[in-house]
């Protein structure tokens, strides 16, 4: 009898376990419909077949939001596509994708997947959603962690009842502010729910929070997501401002909380909110779109130029013409070193006579020379700092 007990409770275990799992599977595939803005015809292995073969994929692709590289499943042989593939690469891919008419997914897929895409909490959201199907001292309504991604919020609603045979919580209200926000997931008042977990789907007002309230007869659901703010301006600094420091990128990340609201912690170019000046790619951050730039300036080892003209309708003299650019530059373009055109008068052999034109000017010869032991550039005093720029 004791045999059968336990035999029974490792059973009702592993039920559970493949419960939480498809509930987590289920969180990760909603996400991504949300990330990839995928069309929901109720097939999700058939949708992201469609979204592979479509050109939105290769475009996201290209402008990085899958990171550097992805690897599908076609048949249990893995096939990579990269960011920096060519035409000829990405057509391959396509023809491996439309060798099948059905992707056949795994929730391995999902987790190596969604663990290196970049600038969404994907993962983190789906651990999240793990550790709380596993944690059975937590009843009533459990906050998850919602989904965020440059476009929408994926609010994850958790219910445990507090014993088995509980009915499940009836909906009283229900509301997303601002009005108009919710995309789909809506709960109608009335509706009895009926799964351990619920998403709710909701468009990003960049100026506005987005904040979720659900009242029901067994308690009181609330989540926020704060917006992410205007393109055009910050309340530190402007999108786009420069700043230079004494303290390196681990430093400024602790003093600034720069990664904030990166997913891990991380830099990442769509939730940091400084970028170091190297040079590197910033997709869908607020600085390309606002500046229409793909990567931020590299600055590592150049002196910073005022441009000739700063507003294109209201010209001032500079005092002195001197100090301007003789040649045209744009704004972040590098300029190589030179060294300004010149001449020296070179004086011939005149013998201290007046009268006399000069004679043997240049005259050849061996003459002493001397040479400064100097550096491999020329250069003025300077101290070398830390550039920043304000990306989000």
């Amino acid at each position: 009898m004791q045999y059968t007990k336990i035999t029974t409770s490792v059973l009702a275990l592993l039920i559970s376990l493949i419960s939480f799992s498809q509930e987590c599977d289920k969180l990760l595939q909603g996400g991504l419909y949300s990330f990839t803005s995928m069309t929901n015809t109720g097939s999700f292995n058939q949708d992201l077949r469609t979204y592979f073969l479509s050109e939105k994929f290769k475009s996201d692709m290209k402008s990085g939001k899958w990171g550097g590289s992805i690897t599908v499943p076609i048949e249990g042989v893995p096939v990579t596509f990269g960011m920096d593939y060519s035409e000829d690469k990405y057509q391959e891919f396509r023809e491996k994708i439309l060798s099948v008419t059905q992707l056949s997914i795994s929730s391995n897929f999902y987790q190596t997947t969604f663990s290196s895409i970049p600038n969404t909490n994907l993962y983190q959201s789906y651990v999240e959603c793990v550790r709380i199907h596993s944690d059975v001292s937590k009843t009533g309504f459990i906050q998850g962690l919602n989904i965020e991604t440059e476009d929408v919020v994926v609010f994850t609603i958790y219910y445990r009842p507090q014993a088995p045979g509980d009915p499940m919580p009836v909906v009283q209200s229900f509301n997303v502010q601002p009005e108009g926000s919710i995309i789909n997931g809506r709960l109608a008042e009335g509706q009895r729910l009926n799964s351990f977990s619920m998403l709710v789907t909701a468009k990003r007002d960049l100026e506005k929070d987005l904040i979720l309230s659900l009242v029901t007869d067994r308690g009181t659901f609330t989540s926020k997501s704060v917006a992410e703010g205007s393109l055009i301006s910050s309340k530190e600094m402007p999108i786009g401002t420069i700043i230079a420091s004494f303290l390196n990128l681990e430093q400024f990340n602790v003093a600034t909380k720069n990664n904030e609201k990166s997913p891990g912690g991380v830099w990442t170019s769509l939730k940091s909110k400084w970028s170091p000046c190297d040079g590197r790619p910033i997709p869908n951050s607020k600085f390309s779109k606002i500046a229409n730039q793909t990567n931020v300036p590299d600055l590592r080892g150049v002196f910073l130029r005022g441009l000739n003209s700063f507003d294109p309708y209201y010209t001032v003299q500079p005092q002195d013409n001197s100090q301007l650019n003789p040649e045209t530059t744009s704004v972040g373009q590098y300029q190589r070193d030179e060294l300004k055109k010149h001449n020296h008068n070179v004086p011939g052999n005149g013998n201290g006579q007046t009268g006399w034109a000069l004679e043997n000017v240049g005259r050849t010869g061996t003459y002493p020379t001397s040479e400064y032991p100097g550096a491999t550039e020329t250069r003025p005093k300077n101290v070398s700092l830390f550039y920043y720029i304000k990306v989000n």
